[in-house]
C-alpha cells in the first residue's frame, strides 16, 4: 500500500461539516483504492472535525507501525517518532481499539516524550482513534490541532465516526482482496486439474492402461522426483507432445 500525503486527492480546502459528512458516505470502496479512500477520509476529516489541522491514518503490523495516509508532514512525523520509540497514543489506540486524547501537550506525563516534540511543533492537542480492521492488523486515525486544549464530546464523537468508516472501508477491501484471492485459487485449481487429465489421457495412450493406472504411474513419478504432480504433468503433457 502506498503512502499518500497532503493535496492527494482533490478534496480542497475546508468546508462545513454537513457537506463534509455528505461527501463521506458517498465513499465507496471499489471505485478507488483503499490508500485513495483513507486519504479521502482523512483529508473530509480535516474539514469536518472541529479545530483538526492534520490528520493521519496509522496500521500497525506485526508489532510494527507505519503510517499509510496523511494531509500534512507534521502529522507523519510525529507518528513517526511513535513509532521509533514504541510508545504513544496513536499506538495505544491502534492496539486497543480505543479513543486516546493529549489534550494538552505541554501538560501531559503520559506521553512525555512525544508531547515534548508536539510541542516543538507547534502541536497543542492530539487525538487518536482506534479503527477496527481486519485479521492481524490494527489502525488508528489520528488528529492533530495547532490551537487550543482538549476536545469536547460532540468533537470526539466525531472523530469516532470517521475512524469507524475507515474501518469499514478497510474490511470491505480486505474481504474483497481475500474474493479475488480465493478466485484466483479456484482458477489455479482448475488449470491444475486439467493438465492432469491430459496428463492421463497421454499415459493411458501411450502406455495402454486404465485411468486408475494411468493417473498411479503420474502419482509415482511426483513422488520419486519429490514435485508436485500438476508439474510433473506438465513435463508428461510436453514430452509425449513433441514425440507425437
Amino acid at each position: 500500500m502506498d503512502t499518500q500525503g497532503a493535496g492527494t486527492d482533490g478534496v480542497g480546502s475546508r468546508s462545513d461539516p454537513a457537506t463534509a459528512h455528505l461527501e463521506l458516505h458517498q465513499v465507496v470502496v471499489g471505485s478507488e483504492s483503499l490508500t485513495q479512500v483513507l486519504d479521502r477520509v482523512a483529508h473530509l476529516a480535516t474539514r469536518a472535525v472541529p479545530d483538526v489541522d492534520e490528520v493521519s491514518v496509522t496500521f500497525v503490523e506485526e508489532g510494527r507501525g507505519r503510517t499509510v495516509v496523511f494531509t500534512g508532514q507534521l502529522a507523519v512525523q510525529l507518528d513517526e517518532r511513535q513509532y521509533a520509540d514504541g510508545f504513544g497514543p496513536c499506538l495505544d489506540a491502534a492496539a486497543t481499539g480505543r479513543i486516546v486524547q493529549v489534550p494538552d501537550t505541554a501538560n501531559d506525563s503520559s506521553y512525555p516524550d512525544f508531547a515534548g516534540q508536539a510541542v516543538r511543533s507547534g502541536v497543542t492537542r492530539t487525538l487518536s482513534v482506534g479503527m477496527p480492521v481486519h485479521g492481524r492488523t490494527t489502525g488508528a486515525l489520528n488528529m492533530y490541532g495547532f490551537r487550543g486544549t482538549g476536545w469536547d464530546d460532540l468533537t470526539i464523537a466525531m472523530a469516532d465516526g470517521f475512524a469507524a468508516h475507515a474501518g469499514v472501508a478497510l474490511a470491505n477491501a480486505a474481504l474483497y482482496a481475500r474474493a479475488v484471492d480465493e478466485v484466483s485459487q479456484m482458477r489455479e485449481a482448475m488449470a491444475s486439474r486439467a493438465v492432469i487429465e491430459q496428463a492421463k489421457g497421454m499415459v493411458m495412450a501411450a502406455r495402454g492402461c486404465t485411468a486408475d493406472e494411468a493417473f498411479a504411474e503420474l502419482g509415482r513419478m511426483s513422488a520419486q522426483a519429490n514435485r508436485k504432480l500438476r508439474d510433473i504433468a506438465e513435463d508428461v503433457v510436453s514430452d509425449l507432445g513433441r514425440s507425437l
